[in-house]
């Protein structure tokens, strides 16, 4: 009787350990597994060959050196910040080597934060400049479980989204990352009156000048955390003429993220990828194998408890063999 206690107990536990290993990978994991909403990072990149139009000279100047200074902040406190939402504010100023800002922008997107996707009808969320502007796609980070295809991917500067294509997988520090390119096509981002000169017409006093930017975005991704470990971009913005002649440029080089921001992209991606293997693999696996053993240990229980009862004789019955009579 008490083996065959100890089998059902051993039975119930597993039957337990596996419904928990079930319910911790499809109904705690994905209440678990979900971008913060204190979202905090500070990453720099250093600009290299950097052409921008100098007021004092009123003409090019090539060359330049300077610093890309970026902000990614949470707002847990917003009112559209919520178990499903979160609301990310973000800044970049460049600036050259002697303190001038030679651009920035800002914007706050509203985030799910399960599919890391913009929501763009978040009463939440703006763009510094262009108040019409709709954030859509990605924006600071990539969905948890990023697949080898294309997403479409928010840009400041030309406040909309276009697609970044996959291109390879490739590893830095030893960390496996997928590596992704966005083209942004020649846009116009802004339109005033300018001196003809700085838009290709020389002859004209001031005419209606178009600002066009473009540029080519790479980003590495740690796949399982969406983390953006490093970037590279190269932006060009000119300006160029109802007549359509190209102008000066105004701004373009090449920012590349600083070996101090890679370092702590990775830190941040290993650290969140552990916490998701744990909470999505590891866990269910532990509880499910534990189930298992259980199970078994139950079922070998009850089993000799079984052989056990067959082999008993029958209460009263004597345990020696009657002696036949001759």
């Amino acid at each position: 009787m008490r083996g065959r206690t100890v089998s059902f107990v051993l039975l119930g536990l597993g039957a337990f350990a596996l419904v928990a290993a079930l319910a911790v990978r499809l109904v705690l994991a994905p209440s678990l597994v979900k971008l913060p909403l204190d979202q905090s990072a500070y990453p720099e990149a250093d600009g290299t060959g950097i052409t921008m139009f100098d007021f004092g000279t009123m003409s090019e100047v090539d060359g330049v050196t300077g610093t890309v200074y970026q902000t990614v902040e949470g707002q847990p406190g917003h009112p559209d910040a919520d178990d499903d939402t979160a609301v990310w504010n973000f800044g970049s100023v460049i600036e050259d080597d002697e303190g001038t800002i030679l651009n920035e922008g800002s914007y706050r997107a509203c985030i799910d934060r399960g599919t890391a996707e913009s929501a763009p009808d978040c009463s939440a969320a703006f763009v510094d400049k262009y108040p019409e502007a709709r954030i859509e796609g990605l924006t600071l980070t990539f969905p948890f479980h990023t697949e080898q295809r294309d997403y479409e991917l928010f840009n400041l500067s030309a406040a909309a989204s276009f697609t970044a294509e996959f291109v390879a997988v490739e590893e830095i520090d030893g960390l496996e990352v997928y590596r992704f390119e966005q083209t942004i096509p020649e846009t116009v981002v802004r339109e005033e009156e300018i001196p003809g000169a700085m838009a290709g017409e020389p002859d004209e006093t001031s005419v209606a000048g178009e600002f066009v930017y473009s540029n080519v975005r790479t980003l590495w991704v740690e796949p399982t955390s969406g983390v953006i470990v490093t970037a590279e971009e190269r932006p060009v913005t000119v300006l160029r003429g109802p007549a359509g002649n190209t102008g000066v440029t105004w701004l373009s080089g090449t920012f590349t993220a600083t070996a101090e921001t890679t370092r702590e992209g990775v830190e941040r991606a290993e650290d969140t990828r552990s916490q998701i293997v744990l909470i999505e693999t590891t866990v269910p696996l532990s509880l499910a194998g534990l189930g298992v053993l259980l199970v078994i240990g139950g079922v070998l229980v009850g089993r000799r408890a079984g052989a056990g009862d067959t082999d008993r004789p029958a209460a009263g019955a004597s345990a020696r063999q009657p002696v036949p009579v001759s």
